[in-house]
This record gives C-alpha cells, sequence and structure tokens, in this order.
C-alpha cells in the first residue's frame, strides 16, 4: 500500500516534534523531545524540513526522516514509524523517495546511524544499498565517580569559536555528522571549553555543554605527541573537576579513535554502539 508523502515542512514545528515522539515511543531507549528541542536539534545538526518527509494515512501523520546536507554530502536521522502502522513499508517508502531525490540536490552520498540491537533497522538500509562504514559509541560515565582535581599545567579555559579551526588536523578520522566542525559552530552558544598548549602551540580541545546532571561531551580531540593520551586525559579531567558530582556522555565517538581508551581509564564505559552505514548516489 502506497502512502501519501509530504515535506515536513508543510507540518509545524510541534506537530513534527510529536510525530517524532510517537514513532520513537518503544525505541530502544527514552526519546522525548519539546517542540523547542526538536527545532534546535534541526538547526545544529542542518536538518532541512523542506526536503525531510512525512508519511500519511488519510489525515494522519505516521512516519518520517529527517533530512540534513552539507555540500555533496546527505545525512539521514529520525527515521521512524508510529507502532500501529509498522510493517507496512511506510519506511521504505520513504527512504527510496530520499534516494531518488538526491541527484537533484547534488548529494553524492547519504549517511545514517543505527543501533547494533536495531536488527529490523539495519536489514531496511542494507535492502537499500546501504554498506557498513565503522562503528561509532556512546560514552556514559555514571554521576558521582569521579574526585575534583586542579587543572594540570598547560590547561587553560578557551574560547570554542576560537578553536574550531584547528581540530580537522587533529583528526584520525572523518568525524561523525552529529560531531563535525559545522555542527559544533552552531552549538557555540552554549559550549563551553578547555584546551592544552605547550610552549605557546595548542596541542589539543575539549568541548563540553553543563546540563543538569551531566557533562556533555561535544568532542575531545589532541593532535599528534608523544604525551597524547597523557594530554587527553588532563583534558577530561578538567571537565569533570568542574563539577565532580555530574555524570557525563559522549554520543557517537568513532570506535577506532584512540582517545576511547581516555574515557574508558575515567570510568565512562560504552552505553550504547551504533553502526555508520553510507549509500553512493549512483
Amino acid at each position: 500500500m502506497a502512502y501519501t508523502l509530504t515535506s515536513a515542512a508543510d507540518l509545524e514545528m510541534p506537530r513534527l516534534a510529536d510525530l517524532l515522539n510517537r514513532a520513537y515511543v518503544d525505541y530502544f531507549f527514552p526519546v522525548q523531545m519539546t517542540p523547542a528541542q526538536f527545532a534546535q536539534m534541526c538547526a545544529e545538526e542542518d536538518i532541512s524540513p523542506e526536503h525531510s518527509l512525512v508519511a500519511w494515512d488519510d489525515d494522519q501523520p505516521v512516519g518520517l526522516a529527517l533530512f540534513a546536507q552539507r555540500g555533496t554530502r546527505g545525512w539521514i536521522s529520525g527515521v521512524g514509524v508510529r507502532p500501529p502502522w509498522r510493517r507496512r513499508g511506510i519506511a521504505t517508502q520513504i527512504l527510496r523517495r530520499i534516494q531518488a531525490a538526491a541527484p537533484q540536490l547534488g548529494i553524492t552520498s547519504l549517511t545514517l546511524e543505527a543501533l547494533t540491537q536495531n536488527h529490523i533497522g539495519l536489514h531496511l538500509y542494507r535492502s537499500l544499498g546501504f554498506a557498513r562504514r565503522r562503528e561509532l559509541l556512546v560514552l556514559l560515565l555514571e554521576r558521582g565517580k569521579l574526585t575534583p582535581q586542579p587543572l594540570a599545567d598547560g590547561i587553560t579555559p578557551i574560547a570554542p569559536a576560537a578553536m574550531l579551526d584547528l581540530c580537522p588536523a587533529w583528526y584520525d578520522s572523518p568525524r561523525p555528522w552529529q560531531l563535525e566542525p559545522a555542527t559544533l559552530r552552531h552549538r557555540l552558544p552554549h559550549t563551553l571549553g578547555f584546551g592544552y598548549r605547550e610552549e605557546g602551540t595548542w596541542l589539543g580541545v575539549v568541548f563540553y555543554h553543563a546540563q543538569a546532571q551531566n557533562q556533555v561531551i561535544y568532542d575531545l580531540v589532541v593532535g599528534p605527541h608523544p604525551r597524547r593520551l597523557e594530554i587527553a586525559t588532563a583534558l577530561l579531567r578538567a571537565v569533570h573537576s568542574v563539577r565532580p558530582r555530574a555524570g557525563g556522555y559522549f554520543i557517537n565517538c568513532p570506535a577506532d579513535d584512540p582517545l576511547v581508551e581516555v574515557f574508558l581509564k575515567l570510568h565512562y564505559h560504552i552505553w550504547q554502539r551504533q553502526t555508520e552505514l553510507s549509500w553512493l548516489v549512483p
């Protein structure tokens, strides 16, 4: 059965947020976003409501997929269908429409992520030609695990905007969409940071956001250095020394990032694993 597909721009932001919440009501972990939070996410991740899609059953919005674009690259998130309408091919119909529109938008590749335990989603994406690219980790620190320590030599608070342009030269591999400098630049109004400087040269940085109970790590990056892990440890400790009783999390850290070791040594643990997949436009 074919369902009507329309641009997400035709639906008001509160109704889009409500549709996302309903589509993810029984997800592997709770997803509940206010309209303001949903709008902020769209802005940070360059989601285009015009090219995102909503599926309708008569006058009922029943599924959606969010689409973002940066240059020739596209990214899909928020693929979901409300429980009563699942197993009817709605997600397949939405994704095929996005794939068909990609060439007209100048897109050469599409990426998306799915939790490794989401076997149904992974099967769907592979059936549409998406191939596994790599594994991403969600790292979590329970509250009260760390004790405060004075800032190590060379660690100092920084203005995040001044440091973003330095980071790409320090990356071991491309950052996933939510960690790209473009995303972080959108987050600057609520981003804090520490940097490490040695003999007048910046060698590493950590960006973070202070939530009510957590220090949210936006990225931790250190360039090549004999003491790279030590520097990264000092930067991460600095974040948690500000609020030692707070927990922390870091979303979609590449599993092959050498700095994962630093998080694990400071009592973070792997809470979720995601598979990043990509599709090259024919």
